[in-house]
């Protein structure tokens, strides 16, 4: 991957940082969209790109979780399907969970990725080393993220993410060497 052709000497040195990568839910692994059947059940679509890389993830040492403000037993499920480190929902206040994991991983804020896709997760965008919107999030959002992504919410976010994280680190060279 030839990133000084894709992407600013800036963006390469804060994904170089990157030792953990915290996520929304609702329009970054999925499109935003919630679907109740007549019986009251939830249900999302997550895209597997977003689960494929996260093994890569943590053989890198990348810790990868779920930070959500709302509560759904199907992000619980996919949480533990994809092998993610941790997945904290009924959330109010994002920043004070960031802010609780980092230390207890001893990581410095520079550390720390969030990809985020609305107004409450501004406090975030502005402690993480590397902030991250999807495409299709709302105008004001994406100019207060350092990076935002080609993919829309539920189309690989995490991945493009992750992607960039492993290939700054020279992660991804190797894994892709034969």
């Amino acid at each position: 991957m030839n990133l000084k052709a894709k992407y600013s000497k800036d963006l390469i040195r804060k994904a170089s940082s990157i030792k953990a990568i915290f996520c929304d839910v609702d329009g970054v692994l999925t499109n935003g969209r919630i679907i109740y059947d007549d019986a009251g059940y939830e249900t999302k679509q997550f895209h597997i790109r977003d689960s494929v890389i996260i093994p890569y993830l943590k053989k890198a040492g990348v810790l990868c979780g779920i930070i959500s403000g709302r509560e759904s037993e199907v992000v619980k499920q996919h949480a533990a399907i994809s092998g993610m480190d941790f997945c904290h929902q009924g959330i109010l206040d994002t920043l004070s969970v960031v802010e609780k994991l980092a230390r207890h991983h001893h990581l410095k804020s520079k550390e720390v990725a969030f990809i985020g896709v609305d107004i409450n997760e501004l406090k975030v965008f502005r402690y993480a080393g590397l902030s991250v919107c999807p495409s299709d999030a709302v105008e004001y959002i994406q100019a207060e993220a350092d990076w935002v992504t080609e993919a829309r919410g539920g189309r690989g976010v995490l991945r493009e993410v992750a992607d960039l994280v492993l290939a700054s680190s020279g992660v991804l060279e190797k894994i892709l060497k034969p």
